[in-house]
C-alpha cells in the first residue's frame, strides 16, 4: 500500500534555523517617549506626532545559536518553547496543564516590572543621558 505524503514536521532545531535581526531605531517625536509603550511611540508616529529617519539592520544571524547576546538569545529560545507549548498544550497532562494554568495565574498577579534604561542623546550628538523605563 503506498504512502500518503504528509507535510515535514518541525523539529525543536529547525525552530532555531529561523533569521534573527539586530536593529536599531532612530526617530523624532513632539512627545516624551521615555515612560511610552513601544506600541504607544508607534501609534503616535502613525498619527504624524513623530518621524522614524532611521531603521538600521546591524547584524543579521541565520540561526538563533548565532546570536552573541545571551539574554536575548534565552529569550529567544523561552518564546520557541512557549509557541511548541501552545501548539501542544492538550497533549500534555491535566496535572501539568494545571501546573502551568497556576503559574500564569500567580505570575500576573505578583509581576515585577522589569527595568531598562534607555538612552536620551545617541553618542556622537553631545553627551548620552541615562534614563530609567519601567517594563510591564
Amino acid at each position: 500500500m503506498p504512502e500518503t505524503p504528509s507535510a515535514p514536521q518541525k523539529n525543536q532545531t529547525d525552530e532555531h534555523k529561523e533569521k534573527y535581526y539586530s536593529f536599531q531605531i532612530k526617530g523624532w517625536t513632539n512627545f516624551d517617549p521615555t515612560d511610552k509603550a513601544l506600541s504607544k511611540i508607534a501609534e503616535g508616529v502613525d498619527r504624524g506626532d513623530g518621524v522614524l529617519n532611521l531603521v538600521e539592520v546591524l547584524k543579521v544571524e541565520n540561526d538563533l545559536a548565532g546570536i552573541g547576546d545571551v539574554d536575548v538569545r534565552e529569550c529567544f529560545a523561552n518564546i520557541l518553547a512557549a509557541k511548541r507549548l501552545v501548539r501542544t498544550i492538550a497533549e500534555l497532562p491535566k496535572s501539568l496543564r494545571e501546573e502551568i494554568r497556576m503559574a500564569l495565574k500567580a505570575e500576573e498577579e505578583s509581576a515585577p516590572r522589569k527595568t531598562a534604561v534607555s538612552v536620551v542623546n545617541l553618542p556622537g550628538n553631545g553627551d548620552a543621558t541615562p534614563r530609567t523605563k519601567q517594563w510591564p
